[in-house]
């Protein structure tokens, strides 16, 4: 099993021994508003993962949470051989690149009204750290003279540098019964991009807690 899936189950096991007021968890999903760095941007679009939040004194909360995207593209170029000992040609280049990304922010939030009150508007901020493992593929194609093909392709794993970005967040907390609904809006920063990435990110998030 994932150890980072692990680790939040283990969480929630936890949580479901504390006091309900205090500590709620659930899943959080959302649809970005940026695309990635790619072009054409074939990522998923939408990010989904477990969460849990941990409610402290004063009207603040800590909250932490796995977000899961899939994210690729494509790219697509050809390159005209000059003429030499075997007649021109062209060559083509389909290069594709998939993902698996996990986001991990972990973030302190404000609540502005009452703990017992059925809808809380609150702001967040923190850190979100990222991993991210990547699969390419690419295809060379060349045409020759003769019009006959002679494909080539070969594909390599590697992964994406971690990278930590500065998340702000502000939404609204409503209960209904046991269960609480959470729409909000998060911007993260990132300190860098590469590949699929991009160092601006937004999404609109739905949470659903117990």
């Amino acid at each position: 099993m994932n150890r980072r899936v692990l680790l939040f189950l283990l969480m929630i096991a936890g949580a479901r021994m504390a006091p309900a007021q205090l500590v709620s968890f659930g899943v959080t999903g959302g649809v970005p508003f940026l695309d990635r760095a790619s072009n054409p941007d074939e990522s998923r679009p939408y990010v989904i993962g477990p969460s849990i939040e941990f409610r402290v004194p004063a009207g603040f909360a800590l909250e932490a949470s796995a977000l899961y995207q899939r994210i690729g593209g494509d790219e697509l170029f050809q390159l005209l051989i000059p003429p030499g000992t075997s007649g021109p040609g062209i060559t083509f280049f389909s290069d594709r690149l998939r993902g698996n990304s996990w986001e991990f922010p972990l973030l302190v939030e404000y609540y502005f009204r009452p703990r017992e009150a059925t809808w809380q508007p609150f702001i967040g901020t923190g850190w979100a750290f990222r991993v991210v493992g990547l699969h390419q593929a690419i295809i060379e194609t060349t045409v020759d003279a003769s019009g006959v093909s002679h494909p080539l392709s070969f594909s390599e794993d590697s992964r994406a540098d971690a990278a930590v970005g500065a998340v702000f967040s502000a939404g609204l907390r409503y209960r209904a019964g046991r269960v609480a609904l959470i729409p909000e809006v998060r911007y993260t920063r990132w300190g860098s991009s590469e590949n699929l990435l991009r160092k601006n990110e937004a999404a609109f998030l739905l949470g659903v807690r117990f």
